[in-house]
């Protein structure tokens, strides 16, 4: 490319500066040789007005005559009469010589008294320049003829030639070589620019272009290189830019699809791809082949009619059961509308907490229902005369106080789970001894054990005897666990273990724990029932449940303690073999 850029502009000005010397040559040689025979001509004429005063009136031997003014002149002098016969010549014998009368400098004598021609001689072999002049001689008008050979104008017209071509030659090498050095200083130049454009185009904006060249090259170069400097800024804020978008739709917590007018994917984010469960990437494909939903499609035509955002709300179930509040809003471009844009957001968890409080409101309704229906069927059976009668005053009465007793212990419940929830509650950690605190349990529920004959058995291994916790609510959470093993266990006991377990860790590490397990010999829980144990007011078996003052919330309290503390809790149970309640808990 560079020597091709040379090319065009060397070869050119090399053939017009080449060019424009042969013209010049031929222009001056043409001058010079005009102005050389016209000087000749001159000479000649003075010379012939000369000679033509001394020609003799007798005609006989002029052979002699013009020898004689051939040696004084230098010219060959021929004499003609007006019929063109050769009358004295001093060169050639007069008699041999053939008739002169059509000689074109004799021709022009004959009318206008002076003739002359350049033209080739036949007898001498070269180019001769011919003056005549009409002499009147008594009567008789002859003519007087000069000539001289132009091989001295020949000689000194190829010297000057010579002289003009070798200065030709050398103007012609000095203006190439000048001419030469312009243009490969404008071609450098302007390869510069070229090989800096290149880099621009490769995106290399941190090179700078310098040019020496002045004018409007220099200009150029400048504005070139300030506009790549602009375009740098400019292209280094549009990456800013995009990276802040990039990002923000990374890290959105909501999907979100662009799409075009025919519901084909243009852009979407890792978000979609979480919620709808697809691994692979889903540009290029319209909303059907890629997320399976005819209704998103419906939607795109229904904004692509109207030009106005609308609202639904979809349900998926894989890869789990979602709820997504859908958006679709048009985007254009130019004040042209170009596509859809669709954002998911995944509601599940409001749904959830919906049915949750809704279960709670009916579950809370139900509980405090039961107890006051009683209270206030027997308070006005008493009212209507039953206090009369003694016996079953007191038996009422009793009722009475069980139901309250039972109120009360639902609404202290729920007052304890509420203010775990809002964390009104504040764990105070402190060194704690299992064997006290088990102790202290098995004698809070000691009476009630042995009302069923139920025993009690502590198993702690001596190395794991402390462990940091809240004491109060560890005996709360042991109290509910032994409690509802004392609840459901017709024959055998209760028993708590305390031991260390090893867990891996995300390091790949062992992570000493102390595992705690209540476990019991009672009914056992069916297998269906296990992964809802721990919510609001479940039980296993809601009619016995209620027979034993059960609330339907010990195992929540215990739930959200055990997470309070920061430890895990699981449960394994196998119907008719009893219960065992596992807490994961760190070392001291």
């Amino acid at each position: 490319m560079k020597r091709l850029l040379f090319k065009r502009f060397a070869v050119p000005y090399v053939i017009l500066t080449f060019c424009l010397l042969i013209v010049l040559e031929l222009y001056i040689s043409n001058a010079v040789k005009d102005n050389y025979i016209a000087n000749l001509q001159d000479s000649l004429f003075k010379q012939a007005r000369l000679i033509a005063g001394q020609i003799p009136s007798s005609h006989s031997d002029l052979d002699d005559f013009c020898r004689q003014y051939k040696e004084k002149t230098g010219a060959r002098v021929t004499i003609i009469d007006n019929l063109g016969k050769v009358l004295g010549d001093s060169d050639e014998p007069s008699e041999s010589m053939e008739n002169h009368a059509d000689r074109p400098e004799i021709r022009d004598a004959d009318i206008k008294d002076v003739g002359t021609s350049v033209r080739y001689s036949t007898t001498q072999k070269k180019n001769l320049l011919y003056l005549a002049l009409a002499v009147d001689a008594n009567t008789e008008k002859i003519f007087l003829r000069l000539s001289l050979p132009l091989q001295e104008v020949e000689n000194a017209l190829n010297t000057i030639r010579m002289r003009i071509i070798l200065s030709s030659f050398i103007t012609l090498c000095i203006a190439t070589i000048i001419g030469l050095y312009q243009t490969r200083k404008i071609t450098r130049s302007i390869e510069e620019i070229t090989e800096y454009s290149k880099d621009i185009a490769a995106g290399n904006f941190r090179k700078r272009l310098f040019i020496q060249e002045k004018g409007e090259l220099g200009d150029l170069g400048q504005n070139i290189s300030k506009m790549a400097k602009e375009l740098h800024t400019r292209l280094d804020q549009s990456m800013e830019e995009k990276q802040k978008i990039e990002a923000i739709l990374r890290n959105m917590s909501d999907g979100l699809v662009l799409t075009d007018m025919k519901g084909r994917i243009v852009m979407s984010n890792t978000a979609v791809r979480d919620l709808f469960g697809i691994p692979s990437i889903i540009e290029g494909k319209t909303l059907i082949e890629a997320l399976r939903r005819a209704d998103l499609m419906e939607a795109v035509e229904h904004v692509s009619r109207g030009k106005e955002k609308m609202s639904l709300e979809i349900g998926i179930n894989a890869p789990k059961e979602r709820y997504l509040m859908t958006t679709a809003a048009p985007f254009s471009i130019k004040g042209e509308l170009s596509g859809v844009v669709f954002t998911f957001h995944d509601i599940t968890r409001l749904r959830k907490l919906e049915e949750v409080r809704k279960d709670f409101v009916a579950n809370v309704s139900h509980e405090i229902k039961t107890p006051i229906t009683a209270i206030k069927g027997f308070a006005e059976t008493l009212l209507e005369g039953a206090l009369d009668d003694r016996e079953n005053a007191r038996k009422f009465l009793e009722t009475i106080k069980n139901h309250s007793e039972r109120l009360n212990t639902l609404v202290s419940d729920l007052l304890t789970l509420s203010r775990i929830e809002l964390g009104d509650i504040k764990l105070e950690k402190t060194s704690v001894n299992l064997d006290e605190i088990i102790d202290t349990v098995f004698a809070t529920l000691k009476e009630k054990a042995q009302t069923k004959g139920l025993t009690f058995h502590k198993e702690v291994a001596p190395d794991y005897r402390e462990i940091r916790a809240d004491r109060d609510r560890l005996i709360q959470i042991l109290l509910n666990l032994v409690d509802n093993g004392v609840k459901f266990t017709e024959k055998g006991g209760v028993t708590i273990k305390v031991k260390s377990e090893k867990l891996k860790v995300e390091s790949a590490e062992e992570k000493d724990l102390i595992q705690i397990s209540v476990e019991d010999t009672g009914v056992g829980i069916p297998r269906k029932h296990l992964a809802r144990l721990g919510e609001r007011f479940y039980r296993v078996d809601r009619a016995r449940s209620r027979e034993l003052g059960g609330t339907g919330l010990g195992l929540a309290i215990v739930k959200h303690l055990v997470i309070a503390h920061g430890w895990d809790m699981k449960i394994k149970s196998v119907e008719g073999s009893g219960t065992k309640v596992y807490l994961i808990c760190p070392l001291t």
